[in-house]
């Protein structure tokens, strides 16, 4: 199967970066509680990093030089991209694991991620493996069952986030049609609920510590008030993030 990069120079991977996304600012602070929270040096992975503008902001909002930062991605224009800034970043595929050693990493970040890959459980493995005992998974996907997916399921309305074309995401958006600013897919491939990334989680090995919820910057305006109020309950919240530790 070929592999689409639906981040690179023609895809998403085109949009200039104007920020942390709000479920990035999430994340980099449980990031950043973990690392004040632990003495001496350490090593953070961000699997996935795009452009590493999330591994910049994290290191300069943590301010302590002895921290590592990593950064993995499948995209070419985004390693590219990511090459001007003082961390180490290498391409890789993640459907065919991590490219670091076992036990190597203190902190692994992996944002948006694990809905691209064909099969999650192996890559929750490679996770593991490259953690030290004891060390920290913070991952964040869309949540299958946001507040407005169970209402778009009852109206027959394709839930957002799970793309069932690999071409456009007008397939079964219904009346969303007319309010979407592109059809292009992001190339989704495996969405979960709550209930089913904490199970992939505890499968892995990993014991959660805290379960957040963030909000979606796709959101209209108008209703942004209303995402944020249901990130105090992470099953309806847009964005589903868990701290977990590799027990």
């Amino acid at each position: 199967m070929r592999l689409i990069d639906h981040y690179g120079p023609d895809g998403w991977g085109a949009e200039s970066s104007t920020g942390l996304l709000p479920r990035q600012v999430v994340a980099r602070d449980l990031v950043a509680a973990i690392l004040r929270a632990g003495n001496g040096s350490r090593r953070v992975l961000d699997a996935g990093c795009g452009d590493g503008s999330f591994l910049d902001a994290l290191a300069k909002h943590v301010g302590d030089e002895r921290v590592e930062y990593i950064g993995v991605d499948y995209s070419e224009h985004q390693i590219e991209k990511a090459a001007g800034l003082p961390y180490e970043f290498r391409r890789c595929d993640l459907g065919d694991g991590i490219p670091m050693a076992d036990g190597s990493v203190d902190v692994l970040h992996a944002a948006e991620v694990i809905e691209h890959l064909y099969d999650p459980d192996d890559f929750v493995d490679e996770c593991s493996r490259v953690l030290r005992p004891g060390g920290r998974l913070v991952v964040s996907t869309p949540n299958l069952q946001a507040w407005y997916n169970r209402a778009l399921f009852l109206l027959g309305v394709q839930p957002l986030f799970y793309e069932t074309s690999s071409r456009t995401t007008e397939i079964g958006a219904g009346a969303l049609r007319r309010f979407k600013r592109t059809t292009r897919p992001v190339g989704h491939l495996r969405v979960f609920n709550r209930t089913a990334l904490l199970d992939l989680l505890r499968q892995g090995g990993f014991a959660p510590v805290l379960v957040r919820g963030a909000r979606f910057h796709d959101v209209p305006r108008s209703l942004g008030w209303l995402d944020a109020a249901f990130c105090a309950r992470p099953s309806l919240a847009s964005i589903l993030l868990v701290d977990a530790i590799k027990s």
